[in-house]
């Protein structure tokens, strides 16, 4: 009954949440294209007042960023999970963010298993998981090092697990922020929201998935994914 109570509360939270970011959308966007507009004229204007707009439509993309996170993790996901190809999924990944990868001499290594059965996921869903894991190891990681991206199978406690893996040599995450990082919106990024693992978590709770990890402070962290087969 307690759990019941907790979740039409979480459900209320949600709905208020998204009706007022909509609101707050609104304004943000006026003020965007009032200095979108100025920035037409930036010839015309001086430095300090050119570099004054230029940070105001960062700090815009960076709130509308939080935005969508929120949205996102509000979302209740209606589309059902069906056989999904992980390797595939990753391979399109890998595609979509090299570039992200090459401007920082970061290589991206697969080490992809062609005999894992398929996940029972949706494509489009594990996709954005898997694109913010390696987003965040790339940017935990050093210039001119790499990621290695993983797919293999295991033994589970009742049936075998499909597992997808990113694995990065960075910074790794020291041993108070461990306990946090799933937590709230904790987040080490300066200019992060947190909630991008969030919204993870619950995509991958949609699909039955687990997600983990594991890091050494100062040598980098394994972010890992556990799926039943399809």
């Amino acid at each position: 009954m307690e759990d019941l109570i907790q979740n039409n509360k979480l459900t209320i939270i949600g709905k208020l949440t998204a009706g007022l970011l909509h609101e707050i959308r609104n304004p943000l966007t006026a003020i965007k294209l009032n200095l979108d507009y100025m920035k037409m004229y930036e010839e015309e204007l001086s430095g300090e007042l050119t570099e004054s707009i230029t940070s105001s439509l960062e700090a815009f993309d960076r709130i509308n960023h939080i935005i969508s996170d929120v949205l996102d993790f509000t979302k209740k996901n209606n589309e059902q999970n069906k056989g999904a190809s992980l390797n595939k999924v990753t391979e399109r990944a890998i595609e979509i963010i090299h570039s992200t990868a090459s401007k920082r001499g970061i290589v991206t290594e697969k080490k992809l298993d062609n005999s894992i059965p398929n996940v029972v996921a949706n494509e489009n869903k594990l996709l954005q998981v898997i694109l913010n894991l390696m987003n965040n190891a790339i940017e935990a990681s050093q210039n001119k090092s790499k990621i290695v991206i993983s797919t293999f199978e295991e033994n589970g406690a009742n049936k075998k697990k499909v597992i997808w893996q990113v694995e990065d040599f960075g910074c790794g995450i020291d041993p108070e922020s461990v306990q946090k990082i799933q937590n709230g919106f904790y987040t080490s990024k300066s200019e992060g929201s947190g909630v991008g693992l969030m919204v993870c978590k619950r995509i991958l709770d949609e699909m039955h998935a687990d997600l983990l990890f594991e890091s050494s402070y100062g040598k980098g962290s394994k972010f890992y994914i556990m799926f039943n087969a399809y």
